[in-house]
């Protein structure tokens, strides 16, 4: 079938496809106009993502921000906003309410429930493109009721959000409180006995963890090494004051001049000379005279080191005791030093579980859900359900494609000769001219000989 007849059987088929499109369209919008109509409202909610946990100061990662967004969405649209939407509403104590719940259900399935759901159908919620803000809208059959509904589904999404996050951790914090309470009393049974151990060995664990024998070794051993420390001072400060005593430096020079003297002799007069023996005999005096001065200074200036040593022999003796006891209680010791560490393990559990069941609760009596209402509820004379423009549209178009359906279905069914095009198809013959009663327009001419799968078919028109 060629383009040209094709055209010829919509042109023969016109008032088929013609009443095939007025029908459609005038049912669409009967239909239509008989539809309930539908009310849009919506409300809007920042979801502050970015401020800091007023408790913990925890952020909402990058990467969670699309599902945290996707949960607040199914929030909106879950049984517990909606019920408590109904709730609010009250609806499901009005008489027209039941008496329609019993003719759609039969009383089969809750009220509530079935007032949810269907506050449910018609909510919808998506964030606003390029932004944190998340628009909530809701259809009724009545602009003012679908504005009051859609601030209560917004006012009990926000309330549903901080139960949520009040009871999560208010459930949290009980379990840390169980918790808790489990590690006080392990804590105490692990004190109990630590206490309990050091009265039967007759032992005290000291401050740090360290027993009262070890701390007293250590406390030994470091005043040895502090006294013997200060017994070096000591000899050191003696030797220093008998070399600057007046007595011996006198001395010293006077030994000096004898030797000097003693040598000019020896040299001038020999050593028979009784000057040069006198000499030598005072030289010898002085000899003796300052070793006896150096040894009273020395004496004088080392009596703290004497004494310092004694102190370190006593300390010593002290220390090497303590020793000796500490490394005979090494078993006790050990043993007792398990016990601290098991005390301090045991602390340790029960004041994260004691902070940490603090900061729950503290989370669990807060008032904030990152949740900001941006103005009240927005809502337009206008349905939105039925779309007459839309609905015309589609039957006009869906009417036209109906109509060219049952047009060419018809053709098809009883096939006629409109043009040369069908006699030479159903002749099986060329068609060499055509006969018509008046000459044809050329325009129409132009056109059928452009479409035409025949071209070389001429017209001659009737004398």
């Amino acid at each position: 079938m060629s383009f040209i007849q094709f055209l010829r059987i919509l042109m023969a088929r016109r008032w088929i496809i013609l009443g095939t499109l007025v029908g459609c369209t005038v049912l669409a919008l009967a239909v239509a106009s008989r539809l309930p109509e539908r009310y849009p409202a919506k409300t809007r909610v920042m979801l502050d993502v970015i401020k800091p946990d007023p408790v913990t100061g925890a952020v909402i990662a990058t990467q969670f921000v699309r599902g945290y967004t996707r949960t607040q969405i199914e929030l909106i649209q879950d049984y517990r906003v909606a019920g408590d939407v109904v709730d609010r509403r009250g609806d499901a104590t009005k008489p027209s309410v039941i008496a329609m719940w019993q003719d759609e259900t039969g009383g089969a399935i809750d009220i509530r429930r079935w007032l949810a759901e269907r506050i449910i159908k018609h909510t919808d919620a998506n964030l606003v493109e390029g932004s944190n803000i998340l628009e909530i809208s809701y259809e009724a059959p009545n602009p003012e009721v679908a504005r009051s509904v859609v601030g209560m589904i917004r006012d009990a999404y926000i309330d549903a959000s901080l139960r949520f996050r009040t009871d999560s951790a208010g459930r949290t914090a009980d379990w840390y409180r169980q918790q808790a309470d489990k590690a006080q009393l392990a804590l105490v049974a692990a004190e109990t006995a630590k206490s309990n151990f050091e009265r039967a060995n007759g032992l005290v664990m000291g401050a740090g963890g360290v027993d009262a024998e070890t701390t007293k070794l250590q406390g030994l051993q470091a005043a040895l090494l502090t006294a013997r420390g200060a017994a070096g001072q000591q000899e050191v400060s003696a030797l220093q004051t008998a070399d600057t005593s007046g007595m011996v430096s006198n001395l010293k020079m006077q030994l000096a001049t004898a030797e000097d003297q003693l040598q000019q002799a020896g040299e001038r007069l020999g050593t028979s000379h009784p000057t040069y023996q006198a000499l030598v005999q005072r030289r010898q005096l002085l000899q003796r005279q300052l070793a006896t001065e150096t040894a009273a200074a020395r004496s004088s200036g080392g009596g703290g080191a004497a004494a310092s040593r004694r102190s370190i022999a006593e300390l010593d003796a002290e220390y090497r005791a303590q020793k000796a006891l500490v490394l005979g209680m090494k078993d006790k010791l050990d043993q007792l030093g398990a016990l601290q560490r098991e005390v301090e393990l045991r602390r340790s559990q029960y004041e994260k579980a004691a902070a940490r069941t603090a900061d729950l609760k503290l989370e669990a009596d807060v008032n904030e859900t990152g949740l900001v209402p941006l103005g009240d509820p927005v809502g337009t004379g206008t349905p939105s359900f039925p779309n007459m423009p839309l609905i015309a549209t589609m039957a006009v178009a869906g009417g036209l494609v109906l109509g060219l359906i049952l047009a060419i279905g018809v053709e098809l069914l009883g096939r006629r000769v409109r043009g040369s095009e069908d006699l030479a198809a159903a002749a099986r013959v060329p068609v060499l001219a055509v006969i018509a009663g008046n000459r044809p327009s050329p325009i129409r001419e132009w056109f059928r000989r452009r479409l035409s799968r025949n071209s070389d078919v001429g017209m001659v028109p009737a004398q």
